[in-house]
């Protein structure tokens, strides 16, 4: 083998890995209910992304942060992961009750896209402070790094006495 073939070969060893390790999340990615029970079965928080197809900050999210390897390691070992689209049409059981995916991500309190919605394993919201005000979920789109930080600081339960502001 000449250089420029064992080179080939590295960039599409690499691109595979990089394809293979973007996938390792989404194959994992549940319902809402199926999340639910999951955490329980596995004593694990639950992430929820609540998007919609048309929001480009959603998808800039999708590539970036949560295609980043060591965001989903810490998704991975940490959280279960559920994707909730605002304006689909799915039918959810959520505290005794039946929402469809438009109605949960209201009584989540979603005004843009995308927001992260933290739930504790038994599936109640995860409160947090952001600049001293009392936050129930995570709006817009953040940066690989500062999301990285979110995502330590939730599952670190920092939430319950540091401000998040102070961290991102």
């Amino acid at each position: 083998m000449n250089n420029t073939e064992i080179k080939s070969g590295v960039i599409i060893s690499f691109l595979l890995a990089l394809i293979l390790s973007s996938q390792a999340l989404y194959s994992q990615q549940l319902s809402f209910g199926e999340g639910l029970n999951a955490a329980k079965k596995e004593h694990k928080l639950v992430i929820v992304d609540i998007y919609t197809d048309w929001c480009g900050w959603c998808k800039k999210m999708d590539r970036e942060a949560y295609s980043d390897a060591g965001i989903q390691k810490i998704i991975n070992d940490n959280f279960i992961y559920v994707k909730l689209n605002a304006e689909g049409n799915g039918v959810n059981k959520y505290n005794g009750k039946s929402y469809t995916d438009g109605e949960l991500a209201e009584y989540f309190q979603v005004t843009g896209y995308p927001t992260t919605v933290f739930l504790d394993s038994k599936g109640k919201v995860i409160e947090f402070n952001y600049d001293k005000t009392k936050m129930n979920n995570l709006p817009g789109y953040y940066e690989t790094k500062d999301f990285k930080k979110v995502l330590e600081y939730i599952r670190n339960g920092k939430y319950k006495d540091t401000d998040l502001s102070t961290i991102i």
